[in-house]
Order: structure tokens, then sequence, then C-alpha cells
């Protein structure tokens, strides 16, 4: 192999399942040092593609056409203890999800000290002297101590950061991270790229970044191949691609994943003296684990939520916004404190005096395929809540109920007999909403709407909440970790950390100028594409 040889070459390569060709002859390289984008929306072929490079496809997928090659040498024809040694020795994967990635009953020093053995002459204890070490590298706090955790005792980052260490023991010339951030805060998002991209350009490695998230590629990629439909539309370096897309889908995309305009004027007051509709004072909910420590989830929180307003509750994972959400819909019972609805405190209310106020107060939840009974169909599911309606007593008018929210959710009319599986992920959320809505409440919790969604499918939810909100008056408690989403959808802004809230203002006023380190440190990890492209 020559300097001028690519680490990874990709000519005319189709794969088909059964009679269904699923990448149509893709076509890329990737030199020493650089690093690659692959973007495209779900079912586009990304994690086909992946697998394809590394003679791992999944359920029975075959190459029918082109080749790989791994540093000069095609992938085909090598024998199989080759091929195998390339995999994690010369290629090495990062997928989504790194605890599942890893062995739940044996401790993470354990398993990288495995892999140490398996590519080089170690013995067990020099293993796990290299094991630490390699975990110091990777910026994990404390690696002794780490070392002997298992998997489910580590943060999603902290686990991404072992698996990474495992990519990077036999020093491989080739990166593949697929979707590797998918669901990270974005401050740990940014740590893991920033670490990996670093330890690439460090040895002279290569890497491929397959995302659906511009911003990504906007910050890390030297080049961004577009794929759609298993084919790439489009290819080009980074920088001319942000500033002039040549294809009319990568404008869509680069469009999509901009922040949405500015969300419409504060809604009107009725009068000077107006009471919000929503008013959270003095908030608690702890919780104790199985030793007794007692863990403040919300810690004396408080805030107000005007009508036809929304209120964005951000933060990092485990900072207790969504225990916020779920104590305002009383889901969860609060420890202490009010919560006022038109004035009146729902905590205090026993079950059965609070039961009429479920009708006003939804919730939307982050996980719409687990909070959706996988056995009943969409009409089942978005007319249930209509038990809590005394008007919706006949089945004709619960249809009729049913059919006007899928229409308003922009949800087509045959899904109706659809179940959660058969539905895509904003499918799903779009259930979840249309359920919520059913009942026309006045105050709907939406937890992480937009999360782990398709650049075009959060920009479509996104407006739609807006569109609700407007059309229905709606008050919203939004609560994410996407800021992007945030500029769009939101009036106002609460800032959470352990448990507290620690800045709140206007949503403008708080992008402009944070006046609390945390949230500078939130904003600054955030990776919004306007700052790379020209509006």
């Amino acid at each position: 192999m020559t300097a001028d040889t690519p680490l990874l070459e990709v000519e005319n390569l189709s794969v088909a399942y059964g009679d269904r060709t699923v990448l149509h002859d893709i076509t890329l390289s990737l030199r020493p040092d650089e690093v690659l984008g692959i973007v495209g929306e779900t079912g586009a072929g990304k994690s086909v593609l992946a697998r394809a490079m590394l003679d791992l496809l999944p359920g029975g997928g075959r190459v029918t056409g082109g080749r790989i090659r791994v540093g000069g040498r095609d992938l085909a024809t090598l024998p199989e203890p080759e091929r195998r040694a390339l995999r994690g020795g010369t290629v090495a994967l990062i997928g989504t999800d790194a605890k599942s990635l890893l062995d739940p009953v044996r401790t993470v020093g354990a398993q990288v000290a495995d892999v140490l053995r398996a590519h080089r002459r170690l013995g067990a204890a020099e293993a796990k002297a290299q094991a630490i070490e390699l975990f110091a590298k990777v910026g994990i706090v404390d690696p002794e101590k780490r070392a002997e955790a298992s998997p489910h005792q580590l943060s999603g980052g902290m686990a991404q950061r072992v698996v990474i260490a495992m990519a990077l023991i036999a020093e491989p010339s080739v990166i593949l991270a697929d979707d590797a951030t998918l669901g990270l805060d974005a401050t740990i998002q940014v740590q893991v790229l920033d670490l990996l991209v670093a330890r690439c350009r460090e040895l002279g490695m290569g890497a491929v970044i397959i995302t659906h998230d511009l911003g990504i590629v906007a910050r890390y990629c030297d080049r961004v191949e577009i794929m759609r439909d298993g084919r790439i539309v489009e290819e080009a370096p980074t920088a001319r691609f942000l500033s002039a897309p040549a294809t009319p889908y990568g404008a869509e995309l680069l469009g999509a994943a901009r922040a949405r305009p500015a969300p419409m004027a504060r809604a009107a007051a009725k009068g000077a003296t107006e009471r919000p509709l929503v008013e959270v004072v003095n908030l608690v909910k702890h919780f104790t684990t199985g030793s007794g420590h007692v863990v403040r989830a919300v810690d004396d929180v408080s805030f107000a939520i005007p009508a036809g307003e929304t209120l964005a509750l951000v933060g990092e994972s485990g900072s207790g916004k969504t225990t916020v959400g779920q104590c305002l819909a009383r889901l969860l019972d609060s420890d202490g404190g009010a919560v006022l609805f038109r004035d009146r405190d729902m905590l205090g209310l026993p079950e059965k005096a609070f039961r009429p106020l479920r009708r006003d107060i939804q919730m939307v939840f982050q996980e719409p395929y687990v909070a959706l009974n996988p056995r009943w169909t969409v009409e089942r599911l978005v007319g249930e809540p209509l038990g809590l309606d005394p008007e919706m007593a006949g089945a004709e008018a619960r249809r009729a109920r049913v059919r006007e929210m899928l229409e308003l959710t922009r949800l087509p009319a045959r899904l109706a007999e659809a179940y959660p599986h058969e539905l895509t992920a904003g499918e799903q959320k779009r259930v979840g909403m249309a359920r919520a809505l059913a009942t026309r409440p006045a105050f709907v919790v939406f937890d992480e709407p937009t999360t782990a969604l398709d650049i075009r499918v959060r920009a479509q939810i996104i407006d739609l909440v807006r569109e609700l909100q407007r059309e229905m008056r709606l008050s919203t408690l939004f609560i994410t970790h996407d800021l992007n989403s945030v500029r769009s959808l939101a009036h106002s802004v609460a800032v959470m950390r352990h448990g507290r809230i620690v800045e709140m203002g206007e949503t403008e006023r708080i992008f402009a100028a944070p006046s609390h380190d945390y949230t500078r440190m939130l904003l600054g990890a955030e990776l919004p594409i306007e700052r790379y492209t020209a509006a």
C-alpha cells in the first residue's frame, strides 16, 4: 500500500435482500487523515453500507455487484481468516447504544482487557493495566474505579468511551462510527466526537461518520456523501455543500436542519392581571435508592406558563426534566410544593376530584413505541382517552374525533387500522400527539418530541406543534435537550441542572446572552447548522 492508496474504496457496490436491491452502485473512498460524513434519513441504507464494508451484512443480505477494497486489498478475494483479522484490526465499527454492545455481566475493564489480549501478546495483569491506561486516554474519569464497573453502572457517554477504547486498541486504519452519538446529550456528544476525531487525526486514521445530523457533519467532516433510497445522490467537500448544495434533496435537508422561523408572538393577555394557566411553586420530588441514598430529582422548582405559550425545559439527561413533566401530569406523586392549574392546586386534589382535569392536562411521551399498546390499532389508541369526555359516549362520535385527530396531526386516514410496529418513528410520535390532543386539552407536556428523528421529520414535528398551538391556543411544557428545536418553538426557556432551575428567561435572551456558566456550556455544545452556513 502506497501513501496515495485510499484506506477504503467502495466501487459500484450493490446489495440486495432477496429480490430487493437496497444499495445501488455506491462509490466512495476514504484517504488517510480524512473524516468522511455519510448523511441520510432512516432507510437510506447507511447502516447496510457500513456493515457491507466489514463483510458483516445482517439478515441474509448479499453483495450483488461492485467491490470493496481496504488498504488496496479486495475484500471479496481475502481468505476468511484474513477477513476476520481485518474486522477490528484494520477497520473498526462503533455503533449506536454502546451499552447493548457490551457484555452486561462482566466488568468493562475485563472486556477491554480481553480485546487487548486478542490483538497483542499480553498477560492478564499487563492487559488490565493497559486497559486502565486506555480508559484514561479516552477521557474516562477515575479509570481504575470505572474499570471495575459493569455496563449498567456507566452513563451513556461513559459507555460510548469504553466502546471507542475497544475500537482503538488495534490502532485500525479506518473507524466506522454509525450514529455513534445518537441519543446522547449535546455536551456528551461533542466530548465523544471531539475525542474520536482527535485520536483519528493523531494516529493518521480515516473516519467515516454516519449520521442524520448535519451539524455533526459541519463541525467534523472534510467531505460529505448524501444518501437517499440506497443511492449516493450528492458528494462534495463539506464547506461547498453547506454553502451551495448541488441537488434539490441536499438543499431540502439543509433547509430542514436550520432552526425554524421564530415562534408566533406571545399570546395576547386578556387583562393586565390575568393569571398564568399553569403555575409551579416550589415543586419537590425525591427518590430513595435501594441503598438508602436520597436522589433530589426535583428540588424546589418554580415557573409559570401563560395560556397559549410554550416554556422549554432544557438540560442534560438526569437533570430532572421528565420527572417535572410527570409530576405536572400527576403520573408521579410529588413530595412538596404546588402545581396550580387555573388557580387550583392539582397536587392537593384527591384522585376522584382530579379525574375531570385529565381532559385538560395531557402528556406526549418520549418513546411513543413504548407508550403505545402494541396490540391496539391506531384508531383504538387515539380513541381511548375519549372515555374522559362525556360528549364522546357514542361509537360514531369517537370515530369522527379520531379521524379529526389524524387529520390534525397530518396522519393519513388509512393508518387508523395500523399497529404501532407498522409505523415509522415520526408516525409513532404523531399518534402520541393525536392521542394526547383527542380530549382537546388546555395544557400538554411534550417530552423530547424531536429526539432521534430524521432531519426532515424533526422539522415536520416542530412545524406541527407550532400549528397545533396556534390553532388550539395550547399551553405547553416542551422538555428537550435539542436546543435547535427550542429556538423554533419556545417563548421562554428554563435551564435545569441536578434538579434545580439555574436560569430562566425569554428564549432569544437566553440564546443571545446566557448568564449562567452551565447555560453557556449547553449552548457551546450545540451544533446549529447556522453556525456553518449563510442564512
